[in-house]
């Protein structure tokens, strides 16, 4: 049986869905595990405090 141009079609745009799903799944996790790992570092300069009044 061959497939139709309609079922290419679809059978396109699950595979189109499905990547980007894939992809945005990655850049979730790393997001996740890039906060897990840096989660208490905070790069803040002694000198500059900006809770401090002069």
């Amino acid at each position: 049986m061959r497939a139709t141009f309609t079922q290419k079609v679809i059978l396109c745009m699950v595979a189109g869905f499905l990547a980007a799903c894939l992809i945005q799944w990655g850049k979730v996790f790393v997001e996740g595990a890039d906060d897990a790992l840096n989660k208490g570092y905070k790069h803040t300069s002694p000198a500059i405090s900006l809770t401090a009044k002069p």
